[in-house]
C-alpha cells in the first residue's frame, strides 16, 4: 500500500464495521442489501449521487419470451468488437432476469403496457427490444427504490468520502473524510463502487461528484487495472452543458442531421460509430442537431415518453416539438476500471469492486447500450455472496499507520487543464504523437506530486492524475482502433490485439515516472 495524505489512525477517531462499501450507485446499493439479507451488515460511505441517479435510458435484459439470453449475448460481442470476457458475460444474460425481478421485489416499477407487458425498448446495437425503463429517469427510480430498501432494511449510510485504504497486501481498513476530518473505519473488507472516470474529459456527461479518483485510490492500494484504454463517448449531449439525450430518443425515431439539413449517420450504430460521426461533422465546421420531431409522427407525446428531457429542453429555451437539439459528443462511461473477477475480488486481499470503477470485462471494447446498470445489479449480488463467504477466511487484524508528509507544495496544474489535456489528445480519436504528447505532460505533473502538502483535494488530483496516466499508456499500447479506442494511426482493428489488456497500476507509474509517494 502506499498513501499520501498525512496521517496517524492513532489520532484519528475510528470505528468497526463488518464491511465498508464506498459509493451508493446501483453496484453498492445492491450489494449492500443482498450482504444484509445474508445477514452482513455493511456500512455505506457516499458523496452523493452518482451516475445511477442521472441514468435515462434503461437496464438491458433478455425477459422477452421471443429474446434470449443467447442473442444478446452476442449483440455484447458484436458491440464490444469480440473482446470481451465471455465467461462474465454469460453471467450478465443469463443472470439479468433474476435480477430484473429482484429489482422488481425492491420497489422498482417498471413501465408496463396497457396488456401488463413490460414496455421494452430499442437501443443501438441491439437487435431486438430489450430495455426496460421508467419513462426517462429509469436511474432515478431505481436509486430511490434501492435507497428505500436500504433505509428499511436500516443499513447505516455515512456522508464522507474516501480518501485512503489502509493495510499492506491485504485490506483491514479505510480512512475517509467527513465534514471536514479523517475518520477511520477498521474492517475486514472493502467495496469499491465509486463510479468511473470519464469526466476527467473537458466535455462529459458525468456529475461532478463522480471523478475517477476511487480508482486513483485502488491503484495506490495495488490494485491491477484493465482495459483503461476504452472510453466511451456518449453521441447525444445537449451543446455546451453535461446533459445527455438517452439513446432511447433516438430509439423512438429520432434522427441526426447536420446543419445542411443531411442526416449522415445510422443512428441505431453502436455508440463509439454514432460519436465518431458527429465528432467529424463538427470538425468540419458543420453543427449536428437531433431532431426529435419523427418520434411525434409516430403519434408519442415526449411528455409521456421523455418528460425528463422534454423539461430540460424547455428550460433551457428550447422546443424540440418545433426546434432541432443541438448536440455534442461527451464522455461518458469508463469501460475499463479495476481488474475483477466474476464475484467482485481485485488483486489485493480483501478488496473489491463493483459498478463502473470496477472492469468484468463483459463490454469488452465498447459497451452495449443499458448494459451498465445490469452489469451493476448482476455483480453487485455475486459480491456480496462471494464477501459473506470470505468473511470467514479474512485477517482483521488491524495496523496502526502513520505517514508523514514532507511536501508543502501545491499542483502545478489545475483539474480543468488535466482535463483538457485529456480531450485534446486521448479524446474521441487519438494519434501516437498526440497521445505520447499527453503521456509526458501527465509524467511530469505526477513526479512533481512529491513535493506536494499531503492534504485530501491534493490528494483527490492525484488518484484522478493517476488514472488519465494509465489510460493513456494503455492507449499508446494498443496500436488499432477497436471499439471506445479510435487511432487515427491505426485505423483498423488487428489480429494481434483481439484480446483484453492488464496494467499493474503502480508498478507501471514507479517505472515509468520517478514518484515514490509515501
Amino acid at each position: 500500500m502506499r498513501y499520501f495524505l498525512s496521517f496517524d489512525t492513532q489520532k484519528i477517531p475510528s470505528e468497526e464495521a463488518e464491511v465498508v462499501i464506498c459509493g451508493s450507485g446501483i453496484a453498492g446499493l445492491t450489494t449492500a442489501i443482498v450482504l444484509k439479507e445474508l445477514g452482513v451488515s455493511p456500512v455505506i460511505i457516499t458523496r452523493g449521487l452518482g451516475n445511477t441517479y442521472y441514468s435515462q435510458g434503461g437496464i438491458a435484459a433478455p425477459i422477452h419470451p421471443e429474446d434470449s439470453p443467447y442473442v444478446h449475448l452476442l449483440d455484447t460481442l458484436k458491440a464490444g468488437r469480440y473482446i470481451n470476457n465471455e465467461e462474465n458475460l454469460r453471467i450478465l444474460v443469463n443472470d439479468a432476469v433474476f435480477r430484473i425481478i429482484d429489482l422488481e421485489r425492491w420497489g422498482v416499477s417498471f413501465d408496463r403496457e396497457k396488456e401488463g407487458f413490460y414496455e421494452l425498448a430499442l437501443e443501438g446495437g441491439h437487435s431486438f427490444k430489450r430495455v426496460l425503463k421508467v419513462k426517462d429517469y429509469t436511474g432515478k427510480a431505481i436509486y430511490e427504490a434501492l435507497l428505500k430498501k436500504i433505509k428499511q432494511l436500516g443499513i447505516d449510510i455515512v456522508e464522507g468520502e474516501l480518501q485512503e485504504i489502509l493495510g499492506e497486501e491485504r485490506v483491514y481498513g479505510v480512512i475517509f473524510s467527513k465534514y471536514g476530518s479523517l475518520r477511520v473505519l477498521k474492517t475486514k473488507a472493502v467495496i469499491l463502487s465509486t463510479g468511473g472516470a470519464a469526466s476527467m474529459f473537458k466535455y462529459t456527461s458525468n456529475p461532478d461528484k463522480v471523478r475517477g479518483d476511487g480508482i486513483g485510490i485502488a491503484v495506490r492500494a495495488g490494485a491491477v487495472l484493465k482495459n483503461t484504454e476504452f472510453v466511451q463517448f456518449h453521441p447525444t449531449v445537449l451543446k455546451n452543458s453535461g446533459f445527455l439525450i438517452s439513446e432511447a430518443v433516438r430509439g423512438e425515431g429520432a434522427v441526426l442531421v447536420n446543419s445542411k439539413g443531411e442526416r449522415f449517420v445510422n443512428e441505431l450504430l453502436p455508440r463509439d460509430e454514432v460519436a465518431r460521426a458527429i465528432f467529424r461533422e463538427l470538425a468540419e465546421g458543420k453543427e449536428v442537431f437531433l431532431d426529435m420531431r419523427p418520434i411525434l409522427d409516430k403519434g408519442k407525446d415526449l411528455r409521456d415518453t421523455f418528460p425528463t428531457i422534454l423539461s430540460m429542453l424547455q428550460n433551457v429555451g428550447i422546443d424540440p416539438y418545433k426546434e432541432l437539439v443541438p448536440v455534442n459528443p461527451a464522455a461518458h462511461y469508463y469501460i475499463g476500471g479495476i481488474e475483477v473477477d466474476s464475484s467482485g475480488r481485485t488483486s489485493v486481499e480483501g478488496l473489491y469492486a463493483v459498478g463502473e470503477c470496477s472492469c468484468t470485462g463483459v463490454h469488452g471494447a465498447n459497451r452495449l447500450a443499458s448494459n451498465s446498470l445490469l452489469e451493476g445489479v448482476v455483480f453487485g449480488y455475486r459480491t456480496a455472496y462471494r464477501v459473506r463467504s470470505d468473511l470467514a477466511f479474512l485477517d482483521g487484524r488491524f495496523s496502526h499507520v502513520k505517514n508523514a508528509s514532507q511536501g508543502k507544495g501545491v499542483p502545478g496544474f489545475s483539474y480543468a487543464e488535466l482535463r483538457e489535456i485529456m480531450w485534446k489528445y486521448a479524446g474521441i480519436e487519438r494519434d501516437g504523437e498526440g497521445l505520447n504528447i499527453a503521456k509526458q505532460k501527465l509524467q511530469n505533473w505526477i513526479e512533481s506530486a512529491c513535493s506536494w502538502e499531503g492534504s485530501p483535494s491534493n490528494r483527490k488530483l492525484l488518484d484522478i492524475l493517476l488514472v488519465a496516466y494509465l489510460t493513456v499508456v494503455s492507449a499508446i499500447e494498443r496500436k488499432e482502433s477497436r471499439g471506445g479506442h479510435y487511432r487515427r494511426d491505426f485505423p483498423h482493428e488487428r489480429e494481434i490485439y483481439r484480446r483484453e489488456s492488464t496494467i499493474p497500476g503502480l508498478e507501471c507509474i514507479y517505472l515509468q515516472t520517478s514518484l515514490r509517494i509515501r
